[in-house]
């Protein structure tokens, strides 16, 4: 089935033009049933394959031992990123420019950075049925040498996949589906490999090991089971004062999810979370932080989210919150400094991904034993340079060459306010 006729069957239209397919997505798709989203998007995603004439990659063996790793990625679940270009023709009608297919999915994307610039680390990844077309493209598209991976296979069904259509340059809502709630024994296995991952990369009794994790993604919250909670304890439990966790927050994540996370009890600052400006007012709310209210969210100055930065921080027992305001740039709240630095003008291709990417230059920075501030830097970096590539395809050597150039030419560097025992 061709990309075009499976859109226009999945959605359910006569004719395809720039109106009709908004509507589609903003009506009818929103509508479905998770379970009706994911036909649709594996229609639509198979339809794709066939027209990218994905091949095989070789199936190289990679390494198990992840000793001399610092970092650990794990992922509860990752989509297939297909993004799919139309042209508006004379008569209005959309015609198929282009289309591409990218494994994504939070730390997918992390691990991919990593392996771009010759870095070890470790993945544990809840992945999709053996075998199945979407997954295996999936599973093609990231593993790598440098990445000591561990997948648990879901049993149930392939990787899901999210389809982000583009009009002449414009990027449509992505159309995605939540996945069912995974089994508690996959849940279960997931947790066993972590920890027995960082059992491995402490055998030297390093303490700059770091871990990252979403919480929130395609799968749907449930209180009673709280994955991504239950895994913090665990590893603080075990590995008390050894593992420094960088929480991602993502935007499909309900904020109780959130909160799930954030009120685990500290017993020392250790961890770092980064949300986006819209994730971290959502949090200050549902905090009770924010007293009488916030200003709407095109009125927030950086002085409101350093305040409430510097709250939250307090509150949880937090090592710092790292904040990514799109094109505004990034600030990281710490106990004794504020590291602010702004958004590199750069010409945006496809946001998807930049976030991911941001994280990715962060770790790699700290991983390394460079400062905080460079890993501010080095997080920017790698989110422009991911922001100005096609699809979900996330930083490289050669693209970051080029983001460099442009970041000196605007004398983008850190700007650091160091917080006094008076003004803390």
């Amino acid at each position: 089935m061709e990309v075009k006729e499976s859109i226009l069957n999945g959605l359910k239209l006569k004719k395809l033009t720039g109106p009709a397919f908004r509507g589609a997505i903003a009506g009818f798709y929103s509508a479905l049933s998770d379970a009706g989203k994911r036909r649709v998007n594996r229609e639509i995603a198979l339809s794709v394959i066939k027209t990218c004439t994905v091949s095989e990659r070789e199936n190289r063996a990679r390494p198990v031992d992840a000793s001399n790793v610092k970092v650990l990625a794990v992922n509860h679940a990752g989509p297939l990123d297909v993004t799919i270009e139309w042209m508006t023709s004379p008569d209005k009608t959309l015609e198929l420019s282009g289309c591409r297919i990218d494994p994504g999915g939070d730390q997918i994307n992390v691990s991919k950075v990593f392996s771009h610039f010759d870095e070890k680390i470790a993945l544990v990844a809840l992945a999709g049925k053996k075998g199945d077309i979407i997954t295996r493209a999936w599973e093609n598209g990231f593993l790598n040498p440098n990445i000591v991976t561990s997948l648990i296979r879901s049993g149930d069904e392939g990787t899901p996949a999210a389809i982000y259509n583009v009009i002449d340059g414009e990027t449509l809502p992505g159309m995605f589906g939540f996945e069912e709630e995974p089994r508690t024994e996959i849940l279960e296995d997931i947790d066993t490999e972590v920890l027995s991952s960082l059992a491995i990369m402490s055998k030297d009794g390093s303490d700059n090991i770091w871990m990252v994790l979403s919480a929130g993604g395609p799968i749907r919250y449930d209180r009673k089971l709280a994955c991504y909670a239950s895994l913090v304890k665990r590893v603080k439990k075990e590995y008390p004062g050894r593992v420094k966790l960088l929480i991602d927050f993502k935007f499909m994540s309900r904020t109780e999810e959130a909160m799930s996370v954030l009120e685990i009890p500290r017993d020392k600052p250790q961890d770092i979370i980064k949300p986006n400006l819209e994730e971290f007012l959502e949090i200050i709310v549902s905090s009770g932080l924010a007293g009488s209210g916030l200003p709407p969210r095109n009125a927030v100055t950086e002085k409101d989210i350093s305040s409430y930065a510097i709250k939250l921080r307090d509150k949880y027992n937090l090592l710092g919150v790292l904040v990514s305001m799109d094109r505004s740039g990034l600030m990281l709240v710490m106990s004794d400094r504020i590291i602010r630095e702004k958004g590199i003008k750069i010409e945006q291709v496809s946001p998807t991904g930049a976030g991911d990417a941001l994280k990715a230059g962060f770790l790699y920075a700290l991983s390394n034993g460079r400062s905080f501030e460079e890993a501010v830097h080095t997080g920017n970096l790698f989110g422009a340079a991911t922001a100005s590539m096609e699809g979900t395809q996330t930083v490289t050597p050669e693209s970051l060459s080029a983001t460099e150039a442009l970041a000196r030419a605007q004398y983008t560097r850190p700007v650091i306010e160091f917080r006094t025992p008076e003004n803390r």
